[in-house]
């Protein structure tokens, strides 16, 4: 199963090419409506083919097609340039821009059936792909912060990572890498021009850091387009993306979403956090097959074991993480601890959490 993003300012065009995928492959789609917002979507979660439209607002299908081959990390995958544009010289300039293909639009079905497993079967990805992993959490004290900053610490061991900590309300993910956040993505919303790169700062690890504001509700929230714009900024030169969600899951986080290779989605076993996941789930009913569910160590008690739990949701757990004693000690000293006592319990469950990550 290949995973395609569809890129096309025609809701109707995305609607045909979704309903053929659907009926007649078994492969992933995701779609964006401009070039822009699908540039941010290849770069956060690397597809292995793109349908890219030419005539688009934002940025022309050649535009991406060529910020798409510039790239590392998505320069071997498939891409097929489908445009009402038919000419012979339009032809020359979607092979010129980098397409494997051009057909024109409207395109003939089995012919669109044969060209993409023809352009699968010639696409090589090259080194590991990119991802986009989301720690959600809709109630707080579950330890999604915990999950969040010792995970990125884990894997900016395997590649380069980048953490995004998008909570609305002064986050802690600078308070848990012991960083003093001088920067924050409060600066991007006051002035757009500002690189993201210059705002994000390094952790002891190595790992690269985008802070929340220290003060909450003083610079705004973000729309969805400047949502996919950070999060393309974040994957840039980054393998591994992650994001500590904020506690809602509205309109303006879809694209990190609509990018994640895989969702940390953690719960507890108290009658609130099961609440609160089981409506998370129905939130997330058409990621599903990307969520990993993570029931939390952050408390010492436990009200029931895990298949007790498992069996009052009706989910698997995928992640069962202990109660680490560690933790609240490292994080007193400002200490991240996959870190300071790496064969810690927590850490050495989160390790193997690494490696259901890595696994394909």
């Amino acid at each position: 199963m290949a995973r395609v993003l569809i890129i096309d300012d025609s809701p109707d065009v995305i609607q045909l090419l979704a309903t053929f995928f659907q009926r007649r492959t078994d492969h992933q789609v995701v779609s964006a409506k401009n070039g822009k917002a699908g540039l941010a979507l290849a770069m956060g979660n690397p597809p292995d083919l793109a349908l890219v439209d030419v005539m688009m607002p934002v940025m022309d299908g050649y535009e991406v097609v060529r910020k798409l081959r510039a790239d590392p990390a998505t320069s071997e995958m498939g891409i097929i340039i489908l445009t009402a544009r038919g000419q012979p010289v339009d032809q020359a300039a979607a092979l010129k821009a980098g397409a494997d293909l051009h057909l024109p639009k409207p395109v003939n079905l089995d012919v669109l059936a044969d060209a993409i497993e023809s352009v699968l079967a010639k696409a090589r990805p090259v080194g590991p792909k990119r991802m986009v992993i989301p720690v959600i959490s809709l109630r707080g004290g579950t330890g999604a912060t915990t999950v969040a900053t010792n995970l990125a610490t884990l894997l900016q061991q395997v590649a380069p990572t980048t953490l995004w900590d998008l909570s609305p309300a002064s986050g802690h993910v600078a308070l848990s890498l012991g960083l003093q956040p001088k920067s924050h993505w409060g600066s991007y919303l006051r002035d757009r021009d500002q690189r993201i790169a210059d705002l994000t700062m390094t952790a002891s690890s190595g790992l690269r850091v985008l802070c929340a504001p220290p003060m909450p509700g003083v610079y705004g929230w973000f729309t969805k387009d400047q949502v996919a714009r950070v999060l393309q900024a974040m994957s840039e030169d980054a393998t591994f993306v992650l994001v500590d969600m904020p506690p809602t899951l509205d309109a303006t986080v879809a694209p990190i979403l609509q990018a994640a290779a895989k969702i940390l989605l953690i719960t507890g076993d108290d009658p609130p956090a099961i609440q609160t996941t089981l409506a998370s789930m129905q939130v997330l009913r058409s990621a599903s097959d990307r969520i990993l569910l993570v029931r939390s160590g952050a408390r010492p008690d436990r009200l029931m074991d895990t298949p007790s739990l498992e069996q009052s949701m009706r989910l698997r757990v995928h992640i069962d993480l202990p109660h680490d004693p560690n933790q609240p000690l490292a994080l007193n000293r400002g200490a991240v601890l996959a870190r300071a006592k790496p064969e810690s319990p927590l850490v050495v469950a989160l390790k193997r959490t690494a490696q259901l990550l890595l696994t394909p």
